[in-house]
């Protein structure tokens, strides 16, 4: 009887499945992308945010994330955009509109930088609305009232509607780099 190794092979080959890709779990992987933003290493952020985003039916989130991690590479542009699709589809994410309005001021686009501002501080909701309500009539915010919220927030750091209240008051005020200090309470 005659052998053809090479018939063998092929027909084996035709019945072996190609190997299955693994997806990445998304629950997971924004965990991994929060803590390397949290240990300021963005690149690594966006390795790990990379697959979920060219898969297309990522979570809102990985948008938010990805903006932060472009915004901490100083890419300012790209992070914009990631931030305007998180915030078209959660229009009243203060969280995102802050985030917004930081990389606008950093990439010098002012105007632009305190309207995310404004709509942050439209956002808010029960008790931090009600913090920041007394600042929200003026179109520049009363400098001492600005110093005795932030005395406020700092004396008590775990407050979150604080913390957001001042964010978007000092957001409103034109000071940027200050908003800042005050956004650990988003992760």
């Amino acid at each position: 009887m005659l052998s053809i190794p090479f018939l063998k092979t092929t027909a084996k080959a035709r019945t072996q499945r190609p190997p299955e890709t693994v997806r990445p779990d998304p629950g997971k992987t924004l965990d991994e992308a929060r803590a390397a933003l949290r240990e300021r290493n963005p690149q690594r952020a966006l390795n790990l945010l990379a697959p979920l985003i060219n898969a297309g039916d990522a979570p809102d989130e990985t948008r938010l994330l990805a903006g932060r991690a472009l915004a901490a590479l100083e890419r300012y542009p790209e992070a914009l955009e990631h931030l305007e699709m998180y915030v078209a589809a959660n229009p009243d994410s203060v969280k995102g509109l802050l985030c917004a309005g930081l990389v606008a001021a950093s990439a010098r686009e002012i105007a632009k930088a305190v309207d995310w501002f404004n709509r942050a501080a439209r956002a808010l909701g029960g008790r931090a609305r009600a913090i920041l309500e007394p600042l929200m009539n003026a179109e520049q915010p009363d400098p001492v009232a600005i110093e005795e919220m932030v005395a406020d927030v700092e004396s008590h750091p775990e407050d979150r509607d604080r913390a957001l209240a001042l964010a978007c008051a000092l957001g409103r005020a034109g000071h940027f780099r200050a908003v800042e200090r005050f956004l650990p309470v988003l992760d």
